[in-house]
């Protein structure tokens, strides 16, 4: 009867540690922390990188390469990216790919942006980056976020065949041939100009103003525009010779040939135009000639946007 207890006893206790070990198992593990993605970035400019100061971006992100599932706001500052508001890995280990572009603009289910230009906004797009939990993002030129310029730059000097330069004014440039409206591509990294074209004014007097003097027999217009890459472009040029506006020269249509054939994106060039002297009558050619030269930093306004919101991606 003792040993019959003792079994009793003994089937009790691994009944009730079996049930104790199966209640332990059943009990839900603790979710681990989310880990923030931090993104590291700059901006390249023929083989230089610079940094931001406050600028705001968009990143694209999704789950396969080449296809975004939307975008995240953030901002720009020094190298580093703080998206807004923050973003985590996601907690099963899988990769995320991200593809940065300025300025912020709704982006369609397709992947792409579309901008109008008016000479003054930079467009900038990244690589595409992929980062995860095991594997992430870094400050190191493969795995950051670096910027690069996708439109061309152009700055416009003058030299004029005159000894005697003392009166003669630039009254105003315009440049012919800007698109009026581009799309980027994300996956393909492409931009598509749109049919339609525009006169932008490089330099413009106010009625009262006597326009812009040369030094000696140069002179070089301040700021500068940014057009598309290939673009086909011709100058308008109004030139005073002395105080009655009457008398002004007036070239039209100047073409602008590029060194190497055809502007392109992320390159700066000066744009230098020869005049004859003014005084001698027409006519002789005139060919403006862009020359590859340094980028130029300085504030490039933003970007007109157009309206994609309809088709604008769940975030």
């Amino acid at each position: 009867m003792i040993l019959k207890l003792k079994y009793i006893l003994k089937a009790a206790f691994l009944s009730q540690l079996l049930f104790s070990c199966t209640e332990r198992s059943l009990e839900p593990r603790p979710e681990p922390e989310p880990v923030p993605i931090r993104l590291f970035t700059g901006i390249r400019t023929r083989a230089t990188v610079d940094v931001f100061g406050d600028t705001p971006v968009c990143v694209a992100y999704g789950v396969r390469t080449g296809q975004y599932d939307g975008s995240w706001d953030g901002i720009a500052t020094d190298n580093e990216i703080r998206l807004m508001p923050e973003r985590y890995y996601p907690s099963d280990g899988s990769a995320l790919y991200l593809r940065g572009y300025y300025p912020p603009a709704p982006l369609t289910a397709d992947g792409r942006l579309t901008y109008r230009l008016t000479g003054e906004e930079d467009l900038m797009l990244t690589g595409e980056q992929s980062g995860s939990l095991s594997a992430p993002f870094g400050e190191s030129d493969s795995q950051s976020l670096l910027y690069r310029h996708l439109l061309t730059q152009l700055i416009f000097a003058l030299t004029v065949e005159a000894e005697d330069t003392g009166a003669l004014r630039v009254r105003s440039l315009h440049l012919n041939g800007l698109a009026d409206e581009v799309t980027l591509s994300l996956a393909e990294e492409s931009l598509s100009p749109g049919e339609r074209t525009v006169s932008v004014p490089v330099y413009e007097a106010g009625e009262e103003a006597e326009g812009l003097p040369f030094d000696g027999n140069k002179l070089t217009l301040p700021g500068y525009v940014l057009v598309q890459p290939s673009a086909t472009l011709t100058i308008d040029l109004v030139l005073s010779v002395d105080d009655d506006r009457t008398h002004d020269r007036e070239y039209r249509a100047l073409p602008v040939r590029f060194e190497g054939g055809e502007g392109e994106g992320g390159t700066a060039y000066t744009v230098r135009v020869e005049l004859p002297d003014p005084v001698i009558p027409d006519p002789v050619e005139i060919v403006a000639v862009a020359t590859v030269g340094r980028w130029q930093e300085g504030d490039s306004g933003s970007g007109e946007l157009v309206d994609n919101r309809s088709a604008e991606t769940e975030q």
